[in-house]
């Protein structure tokens, strides 16, 4: 079975543009189609159909399927996650990270999605830190700091420089985030925009946030190279699985020929009301 869905407003330097995607059951999906409207979107996806009883289109596009006489069915679990990962690099693209590759959007979806679901910020605060030790093709030991702001916003950075998180709260104490943003780190922040990767992310049940990995230091941001994205990926998937019982994780994760090993020691807990 093959379904048709849709993905936006996308919002474009000069207007906006709706997304329109025919993943099968598996989750595979065919070449996006940019239009402006559902009936257009959906003319260009039938046009390599033969059996249109093969097709069923999502809810929200009924009123056009119908034109066309398709029928309506609610997409699996694979083409939700298929969109999900779609909009997800769509979204890096417009922020300039399509260089990170499709493969690692899936990756921070999934890790990025355990971080969520297990809250981290609810035992420990951003000034609390954690030790982060790297081994392989990338050797070095982090110090980590997770965080939830009022706006939503969540995450994980890890700071090169030991101390970091002291000189970070002494910026912010005197005004100066800016500066604060020169400190060596790599990091991901769960973004709540834009609205339609936010969206298709939750529709399919996954974290309900943009994972954003980026890279500060004296050339201001950046984005993380490729070991280190992964070396954020296995930090995420081992900070969600810390608790106070088990205040060290050890996490893996493959770099081309290599294995890198990410071990996670986390500070005493500091349970908030």
């Amino acid at each position: 079975m093959l379904y048709l869905l849709k993905l936006g407003p996308v919002p474009l330097s000069q207007g906006s543009t709706q997304v329109y995607l025919r993943i099968s059951d598996l989750g595979e999906p065919s070449q996006p189609v940019f239009e402006h409207d559902d009936a257009s979107g959906l003319r260009v996806l039938l046009r390599e159909v033969e059996d249109l009883g093969t097709v069923r289109c999502e809810p929200r596009l009924a009123e056009a399927g119908a034109a066309l006489g398709l029928e309506v069915g609610e997409p699996p679990a694979a083409a939700l996650s298929s969109r999900a990962a779609i909009a997800t690099f769509l979204a890096w693209g417009q922020r300039g990270l399509s260089g990170l590759g499709s493969d690692k959007a899936l990756l921070f979806v999934q890790a990025a999605t355990e971080y969520w679901e297990a809250r981290p910020w609810a035992r420990w605060d951003d000034s609390q830190p954690f030790a982060v030790t790297v081994s392989g093709p990338l050797a070095h030991t982090f110090e980590g700091c997770v965080f939830h702001g009022e706006d939503g916003r969540a995450g994980l950075a890890l700071y090169f420089q030991a101390g970091a998180l002291q000189r970070l709260m002494e910026m912010q104490a005197r005004g100066e985030p800016e500066a604060a943003q020169e400190l060596p780190a790599i990091a991901v922040t769960l973004d709540t925009s834009p609205v339609y990767a936010v969206e298709a992310l939750a529709a399919a049940r996954r974290v309900p946030r943009l994972p954003m990995p980026l890279k500060t230091g004296k050339e201001g941001v950046g984005i993380p190279s490729s070991v280190e994205s992964l070396v954020l990926v296995a930090a995420l998937r081992a900070v969600a699985r810390l608790t106070p019982d088990q205040p060290e994780v050890l996490s893996s994760v493959v770099a081309g020929d290599a294995r890198m090993e990410v071990l996670v020691r986390a500070p005493t807990p500091r349970l908030r009301n």
